[in-house]
């Protein structure tokens, strides 16, 4: 599976980011298109359009296959269940046994943290063995006690990585809705392309989770930060890891990125 995934990876167009020159979005549109601009600028779609810049047949094919989204019907099932359910609280004791991790290695000093790093790599987990029940995170969350263990051991390195670039530690993210809302935006997008709502509704569906996302966090890359925390807790993987935090660093650091040019407080 490591494998498949890697090349999965390697075969995205998600290198730089892409943008659209030509369509024309409303004020609210513009803020709903770039909250899709993580899973946007990872799959290699327009970050600043409604339309993706894929082809349709291309499109449908993997919605149909990853969401189970192939009409109305089905898209307006899975947009009410992410406004209403989602992954969110399924992955919140998940994300406090990160920020548990963290906070027993910020605490721990600075000589003694490059000790065990060296030598004890897992005395982290033991400092914040409160947290870190398996049997219980994997009850609520639903995923294998050895995804949970993996997904442990490796979240100090892109934990580190989101407090870097994105100025975002687990203590500034008390809500992964960014997993949710990211999606619902795209979703969206992907069904007005596809023709399974009209343009006209992008908006009002799009935005199912746009005042939760305004309230949990303060900038776009807090909901980028928030964003990727979910999607490595939804599959992690070295592959992952590594194409969300730099697809996501494009977002920051390219001059033409909508982070750049659309408010988040707008």
């Amino acid at each position: 599976m490591g494998m498949m995934d890697t090349l999965g990876h390697a075969m995205m167009d998600n290198d730089k980011l892409h943008f659209d020159a030509a369509e024309a979005l409303s004020g609210q549109e513009q803020w709903l298109v770039t909250l899709s601009a993580p899973l946007s600028a990872f799959n290699g779609d327009f970050v600043n359009a409604v339309a993706t810049g894929k082809d349709n047949d291309v499109l449908r094919e993997g919605i149909a296959d990853v969401w189970s989204v192939h009409d109305r019907a089905s898209f307006e099932q899975t947009a009410r269940w992410l406004v209403e359910e989602g992954q969110r609280s399924a992955y919140r004791p998940l994300w406090n046994a990160i920020a548990a991790i963290d906070t027993a290695t910020q605490e721990t000093p600075a000589v003694l943290r490059m000790a065990m790093d060296a030598f004890f790599p897992s005395f982290f987990q033991i400092k914040a063995r409160k947290s870190l029940d398996y049997r219980e995170l994997s009850a609520q969350s639903g995923k294998p006690m050895a995804d949970l263990a993996q997904l442990m051991a490796g979240s100090r390195s892109w934990v580190d990585e989101l407090r870097k670039h994105f100025k975002a530690s687990p203590a500034d993210i008390s809500s992964l809705v960014a997993w949710d809302a990211v999606r619902l935006a795209s979703l969206s997008r992907w069904a007005v392309q596809l023709g399974y709502i009209e343009r006209a509704e992008f908006a009002g569906f799009a935005g199912g989770l746009a005042r939760q996302v305004r309230e949990a966090y303060g900038s776009w890359p807090q909901v980028s930060a928030a964003y990727i925390a979910g999607g490595l807790i939804w599959k992690y993987s070295d592959a992952r890891e590594e194409h969300l935090l730099r697809t996501n660093r494009l977002l920051l650091s390219d001059a033409r990125s909508p982070y750049r040019s659309v408010p988040f407080a707008g």
